[in-house]
């Protein structure tokens, strides 16, 4: 791995927050990689010394430059899908018909598609997923379990996305969520002390997961479970994030930021009292903005403009999993926008400074600054704001990551 050099860049966006534009905006320097890092960034007469025989030069006039994407929340590691389900829905507003057609339905018949996958299988179908997600200029994701329920499918889940570290380029964030849904057999009181037993010990033994996740609604898991929850992870070393908010109002947030969650996903139905806990705790609101669209919640959706006024470092996330078959951001911003009240800047920074800062690795994603892992993407434009107004276009021309590259004029190169 030797050193590229990214020249005359039309227009860096570092999202270096120390540079007075809100993007930290750079007009026609150039980008030093050397190895893993960004070296320098500078005017291309200042590099001229730092360069070698060996230098691979980009050009980049006429198009901009930004970090990779970090993708903050996501349910990646699935068998089969739910395609027959959704075509469903669209016409048939009868739940035994649907079915008929399709089988068993939602969460359900996703556990079992997991199951009947193996491992091998979901090594191969998250392979394809994660190059679909790269070539949209995704190069950092974090996975959930959750399609397991018992112990077993759970850690295989878990160590399907160890083993796709060593497969894919993107770095992978675990977590382990075993409070996505229960064993009714058991019932919920009793699945939360088996989640804490019997699977987070060999978790942290072997290392499985980063975070832990729970589903904290009414019709879900409560809030006392879900602090019981979170407080055990901790005793194992596994930091916290929630889904809270998305069907009421239960205070699943509120606990959340007293547990010292890094983030909550949904909020459509946060409260003025947990906005004002989750910025005084430093917690990270994920929007999911293509959610929202496919179960049709528009009638009541997460206030993106609401939160970042009052204060609150929002993010957002594809949320890929088998009911919202997602994979490109320039969509969820687009989202996050007309939905959501974002700006196409204040999209961005969720895109990828504050989604790394939902993961707690901002410190080496999300921005292009020297020192820092070279994750960029180049774009086939010169106006970030294009993949915002111009729908379902992806601009996506090259993508490196740690100092390689893995895209490369739109196409798969690192295999």
């Amino acid at each position: 791995m030797g050193k590229i050099l990214l020249k005359n860049c039309e227009k860096i966006h570092t999202l270096d927050n120390n540079l007075q534009d809100i993007l930290g905006t750079l007009d026609g320097h150039s980008i030093l990689i050397d190895e893993e890092v960004v070296k320098r960034i500078d005017k291309y007469e200042n590099l001229l010394d730092l360069l070698d025989d060996e230098t691979k030069i980009i050009e980049c006039k006429g198009k901009s430059v930004l970090p990779g994407f970090v993708d903050p929340h996501t349910h990646l590691v699935f068998g089969g899908d739910r395609k027959e389900e959704y075509m469903a829905r669209l016409t048939i507003n009868d739940a035994e018909a649907i079915q008929e057609i399709a089988g068993t339905l939602g969460m359900a018949g996703s556990v079992e598609k997991t199951k009947a996958a193996g491992f091998d299988g979901l090594i191969e179908s998250s392979i394809d997923k994660l190059n679909n997600l790269l070539i949209n200029g995704i190069t950092t994701v974090e996975i959930k379990s959750g399609y397991g329920i018992d112990k077993d499918t759970e850690l295989m889940q878990l160590r399907v996305i160890q083993e796709l570290k060593n497969k894919v380029p993107q770095t992978l964030i675990a977590t382990y969520l075993g409070g996505h849904d229960w064993d009714k057999e058991m019932g919920k009181d009793a699945y939360v002390d088996f989640c804490i037993n019997e699977v987070m010990p060999v978790i942290e033994k072997e290392k499985l997961a980063d975070m832990a996740d729970i589903w904290v609604e009414e019709q879900f898991f409560s809030v006392e479970q879900g602090r019981r929850y979170l407080k055990a992870a901790k005793k194992h070393g596994i930091n916290g994030t929630i889904h809270g908010n998305e069907l009421s109002s239960v205070g699943a947030s509120k606990m959340a930021a007293e547990e010292g969650v890094y983030s909550v996903a949904h909020l459509n139905y946060l409260t003025d009292e947990e906005i004002d806990l989750m910025i005084e705790n430093d917690v990270v609101g994920i929007l999911l903005p293509t959610t929202d669209y496919v179960k049709q919640y528009m009638d009541v959706l997460a206030d993106g403009r609401k939160f970042i006024d009052k204060g609150m470092t929002v993010a957002m996330a594809t949320n890929i999993n088998p009911g919202n078959y997602t994979v490109s951001m320039s969509l969820v911003m687009n989202m996050a926008c007309r939905n959501h009240g974002l700006s196409g800047e204040e999209a961005l920074k969720g895109a990828t400074v504050n989604a790394a800062k939902a993961l707690r690795i901002d410190d080496k994603y999300g921005t292009i600054e020297e020192g820092k892992f070279a994750d960029i993407q180049i774009w086939d434009t010169n106006d970030f704001r294009d993949v915002i107004y111009k729908q379902g276009v992806n601009y996506v021309n090259t993508v490196i990551k740690h100092g390689q590259i893995v895209v490369e004029e739109g196409v798969i190169s690192y295999l």
